[in-house]
């Protein structure tokens, strides 16, 4: 799982039967029974590497991993393609974070276990596309066909909003998009969501829409550890910064009773801490992020977990 085209609907529709099974059976802690997952780790985590490192343990197998380069061989003048080489030897799949752009494509060449994409440098999060689907179907307990998606935030730098997008499209979804009026989508995200079935895309104010959707997505503000600062101008952080105003209280009573508020975490200052009590606000509660996990490393593995 390099990038989002690689996921086909097929796909995504097996992780969601897999959750379902979990949620309904458990995880069984044999499941996994000798299998290693490697979490590499070069940028900073707290929700994808504890997810899939807890996802692998629930189903009885075991994990090894890095964060940053100061205790491996790359210290010494070691390739990072010969690193993931040797890691694809001790493991039987690998769950990547690295700060290049094309990190994890020069993985996957050099791998002889599945890479799992957790965020190369600023492109591309793959892992959120189910990652989000699952957790929608989670909290808003209905099928993902034709739900209206709001975004709000800053798309065209969020790596997750960038592989999570064209996925909707599969569910013939319809999205709406507040980017402070300055930070579309790439064009070729919108033109593959479109190409996947997305009902329709279009840009308008928060305001406007936030009583009409199903989910709204909150994009994180600024990209502190991703986009290395000297590519990043102070003026677009500046700007950001005028313009991001946190979800309140008051934008939760114009949100519908049946709608859920979710976060691409983690939070900086994009939602007010007044709205965590809120029972729709996904982002403070307890996340599935086991079943979640399992449902995709069971998935990429290859194992049986019944029907």
């Amino acid at each position: 799982m390099i990038q989002s085209t690689d996921i086909t609907k097929s796909d995504c529709e097996e992780m969601i039967r897999r959750f379902n099974y979990f949620s309904k059976h458990g995880i069984s802690p044999d499941l996994a029974r000798g299998k290693i997952v490697a979490t590499l780790f070069f940028q900073p985590s707290t929700r994808t590497m504890n997810a899939f490192q807890m996802g692998m343990m629930r189903m009885g197998g075991g994990w090894l991993g890095v964060t940053g380069e100061e205790s491996l061989s790359l210290a010494k003048g070691e390739s990072f393609e010969d690193t993931i080489r040797e890691y694809s030897c001790f493991s039987d799949i690998i769950v990547l974070r690295h700060q290049d752009d094309d990190s994890a494509e020069r993985a996957a060449a050099n791998s002889y276990v599945p890479i799992l994409n957790g965020g190369s440098g600023s492109r591309e999060h793959t892992l959120s596309c189910p990652w989000i689907l699952l957790e929608i179907l989670y909290y808003l307990k209905r099928p993902l066909d034709n739900l209206k998606i709001g975004i709000y935030g800053t798309p065209e730098i969020n790596r997750v909003t960038k592989a999570m997008v064209p996925i909707f499209g599969f569910f013939n979804m319809e999205l709406v998009i507040d980017d402070l009026g300055h930070f579309p989508l790439p064009k070729e995200v919108e033109e593959q969501a479109m190409s996947n079935g997305l009902k329709s895309l279009r840009y308008d104010k928060l305001d406007n829409f936030i009583g009409d959707v199903d989910a709204l997505i909150l994009t994180r503000g600024l990209q502190k550890g991703i986009i290395p600062a000297d590519k990043f101008s102070k003026e677009k952080e500046e700007l950001i910064l005028k313009e991001y105003k946190p979800i309140t209280v008051e934008h939760m009573q114009k949100l519908r009773d049946d709608a859920i508020l979710f976060m691409i975490k983690p939070r900086i200052f994009e939602v007010d801490t007044a709205v965590d009590s809120d029972a729709r606000a996904t982002y403070s509660k307890r996340e599935p992020y086991d079943l979640m996990a399992a449902s995709i490393l069971s998935y990429y593995l290859g194992i049986d977990v019944g029907e």
